[in-house]
């Protein structure tokens, strides 16, 4: 008996490891409740290859819109603009999308602008959300929020 409760309690602390948040197989997206209640649909970047291209050369972000970039480590994450065509705010999430920093206005950068010039957001994390600027003030997102997350039915097959 001793033994199976202490299969159970590592298997809890496992799964308390691994965070709130679980990516069905398959899921391209999902969509994120603001602490306000407003429902944004999110592009989930799982792979580095996707991570690399983000949002680069969008000229638009609908308000309903933004990107969630998910990493494997709750490391320093360090982001710019550099190619992206819109301003944006940049969202630090640990893995249970409790809000650890927030970014109002991430500003675009011109393609030929040089790296130091570059504005860049850093701050450990193990999500970041990339939102349309002026959302995270609009929708209250602020450090100790709580973002929740839900995944259509087919990404959960």
């Amino acid at each position: 008996m001793k033994k199976i409760n202490l299969v159970a309690a590592a298997l809890v602390l496992l799964f308390s490891y691994a965070g709130a948040l679980r990516m069905p197989a398959g899921a391209a997206s999902a969509e994120l409740t603001l602490p306000d209640g407003y429902k944004v649909n999110v592009e989930l970047a799982l792979t580095a290859e996707a991570q690399e291209k983000g949002l680069m050369f969008r000229k638009k972000l609908p308000e309903d819109r933004g990107m969630l970039f998910v990493f494997s480590d709750p490391g320093p994450k360090a982001f710019w603009m550099k190619n992206t065509l819109i301003d944006l705010d940049m969202v630090f999430l640990d893995s249970g999308l409790k809000v650890l920093r927030v970014f109002h206005r991430v500003p675009r950068s011109r393609p030929d602008q040089p790296e130091s010039e570059v504005a860049r957001a850093s701050a450990p994390a193990s999500l970041v959300l990339e939102l349309p600027a002026g959302a995270a003030r609009a929708h209250r997102v602020k450090t100790g929020a709580k973002l929740r997350i839900f995944f259509p039915p087919a990404a959960v097959r």
